[in-house]
């Protein structure tokens, strides 16, 4: 091994990952070929229609912003997809179709980064395993037809995560602060990715300390930027609504959803209100208002249902972490084979990401991913949840699954 140059920081005690062979450039090309193809036949096949109320909202939102040059009064939509839709738009026209294939290329881009960021954290072949799983992965596959914000949430999100691992090999405050912009973006686009920060700074944190380097001003840092990213939209929204919250509403009407006489705790059940939260919510002067409402509500019904709220919570975890989506729609997307097809790829992913824990202790890369898991995890399972929501870490599980075949591999390649 050489020795590092002198301005490096200190070198990590164990190499994290299991081998370091080169992979042919083919390879790297075929993948992201073939993700690209993938995600462009998905948007010839799917209706020239948007099939989800979330996606007409947002792109309702985006044609605004094109048109008349505002978000308009609504608080529930956060600006970040919106913003990418009112560029297209700008740029390409006001075409469903078009948007759609800028979002299959923002996809394979995806991939090949998820490719780049394994091969640069656990080596190339877990690099090149990490983005085949991604390029295969149904719904990612699927995102750039349905107008979620999930599709550049995913692309904003392992940019963020190269920034921070830049930050955390080769040092720099303002390497730091470039993730924190990347971070402060990605909250734009889903604010619950507030959910995952703790647990990244933690295992970055961790991670800088065992290598007896200074932790605190990195990430005072990185979270100083990222709030810089976001005050400007929140003061906006002071401004319009005269009411301060976090980015976008609907963090309370998530919770009582997931929190009350009517919620199931499963995906398919919906979001449903019962008749007396509704009729209060109608005496509300705003939807800042009643957001804030069926937050209290929700809280108080935790309290005095507390084993309800219990089982409630482990059902949402499952929902969270559901083999295939389950959407409110009767198309392909819900045919058995759709279906099979996703849980065959989210087993696989699982399968990796478990064959990566034993090497946990010894390759401080993990740490910032398996945070950055469990945090939204813990916490997004308390409110109203669905498989979708997972896709704002689901890079993490692509990178801990590419390690975990890899080693898998090597293991059985050194003990036949």
């Amino acid at each position: 091994m050489t020795a590092a140059a002198p301005q490096a920081v200190a070198p990590r005690a164990a190499a994290p990952a299991p081998a370091r062979r080169g992979v042919p450039w083919w390879a790297w090309a075929a993948v992201v070929l073939a993700a690209l193809l993938l995600r462009l036949a998905v948007v010839e096949v799917v209706p020239r229609r948007i099939l989800f109320r979330d996606g007409v909202q947002y792109e309702e939102i985006g044609r605004m912003l094109h048109e008349q040059g505002t978000y308009g009064l609504q608080s529930k939509r956060p600006p970040g997809y919106p913003t990418l839709i009112a560029g297209v738009y700008a740029v390409l026209g006001t075409d469903l179709f078009r948007l759609r294939v800028v979002e299959a290329m923002l996809g394979a881009a995806s991939v090949a980064l998820i490719g780049a960021v394994g091969a640069s954290l656990f080596g190339p072949a877990a690099g090149l395993v990490a983005a085949l799983l991604a390029a295969a992965h149904p719904v990612l596959a699927l995102l750039p037809a349905t107008q979620y914000s999930e599709n550049t949430l995913v692309l904003v999100m392992v940019l963020a995560f190269a920034a921070a691992y830049a930050a955390w090999r080769r040092g720099g405050l303002w390497r730091w602060a470039l993730a924190g912009v990347l971070f402060g973006l990605a909250l734009l686009t889903r604010p619950n990715v507030v959910l995952m920060l703790p647990g990244a700074a933690l295992g970055f944190g961790l991670a800088l300390a065992r290598g007896r380097r200074g932790w605190l001003a990195p990430l005072l840092v990185t979270a100083l930027a990222a709030a810089l990213v976001v005050a400007p939209w929140i003061v906006r929204n002071q401004r319009v609504y005269h009411r301060w919250f976090f980015v976008a509403t609907g963090g309370g009407y998530m919770l009582y959803a997931g929190n009350s006489p009517l919620a199931t705790g499963t995906a398919d059940g919906g979001a449903p209100l019962d008749a007396a939260a509704l009729a209060e919510l109608a005496r509300q002067p705003d939807a800042v208002s009643s957001d804030r409402l069926l937050f209290g509500k929700a809280l108080t019904y935790m309290r005095e249902h507390p084993g309800r709220a219990a089982r409630l919570y482990l059902l949402k975890i499952g929902s969270l972490f559901a083999l295939y989506p389950t959407p409110m729609t009767r198309t392909a997307l819900s045919r058995w084979w759709a279906l099979a097809a996703q849980a065959a790829a989210t087993l696989v992913l699982y399968a990796g990401a478990l064959l990566a824990l034993p090497r946990l202790r010894r390759t401080p890369e993990l740490w910032p991913l398996l945070g950055s898991i469990l945090t939204f995890a813990v916490v997004n399972s308390l409110f109203w949840t669905v498989m979708r929501y997972r896709m704002a870490f689901e890079p993490c599980l692509l990178w801990m699954a590419g390690l975990g075949w890899v080693a898998l591999l090597e293991r059985r390649r050194v003990n036949p």
